[in-house]
């Protein structure tokens, strides 16, 4: 029998944000988007897209392509102490009805239960904006809190510069802990705000990362 995420609304929520988001960033690089595709043809971050989407499917499964993402880890396999690096992708959207923009960009994570400590960083962000470009931003994005835990929370805060616009984020993610033993985290925020220079509108931010 196929073990689906039992979190139906965080899971179906996920799901139906990176079925926008994915198909939006594909589509704009296929296109020629510019800002650093190192010239005329198939933009090469259409294979970190590859590499996240791959990352997306062992993580989290697909109940539509009948795949099964590992278990949420059980309460006596949760980790009580050890440190822990995962990596994989975060995923960022802006509400913006006039310039809805979708980007993707790499995740680390670093978890010391010794210390009930976690620090992360999510950067090398890129992605579309309304006008179907895709663009390179700079800056990066901290993760802190204490240990992960299931059903628990990590505070995120940064900023990031690009395709003109200066993007602020803040605010907290829920997480889970995934797999039999432990070997991967789901985390998100399906209902943040986001700063795009002086206006702010709704937002999503999801972070996905397994042991390394």
């Amino acid at each position: 029998m196929l073990r689906f995420w039992p979190l139906t609304t965080f899971y179906e929520g996920v799901m139906r944000w990176f079925l926008v988001s994915f198909s939006a960033v594909w589509l704009a690089s296929c296109g020629g988007g510019g800002g650093g595709s190192g010239g005329a043809g198939i933009d090469p971050r259409l294979a970190r897209l590859d590499t996240y989407a791959a990352q997306q499917l062992r993580v989290l499964g697909d109940p539509a392509q009948g795949v099964a993402g590992p278990p949420l880890t059980p309460v006596e396999m949760a980790p009580a102490m050890g440190s822990y690096q995962l990596s994989g992708f975060a995923t960022i959207r802006v509400e913006d009805p006039a310039n809805p923009t979708v980007l993707y960009g790499d995740a680390v994570l670093t978890v010391d239960y010794d210390l009930d400590a976690t620090t992360g960083t999510l950067d090398r962000f890129f992605g579309a904006d309304g006008g179907a470009v895709v663009a390179d931003y700079v800056g990066a994005i901290a993760l802190t809190g204490a240990g992960v835990a299931q059903d628990g929370a990590l505070s995120y805060d940064g900023t990031l510069t690009g395709s003109g616009s200066t993007l602020a984020l803040s605010g907290s993610l829920d997480t889970h802990l995934l797999g039999d033993p432990f070997s991967a985290v789901a985390a998100a925020d399906l209902a943040g705000q986001i700063t795009v220079d002086s206006d702010v509108y709704d937002g999503t931010l999801v972070v996905v990362v397994e042991q390394d």
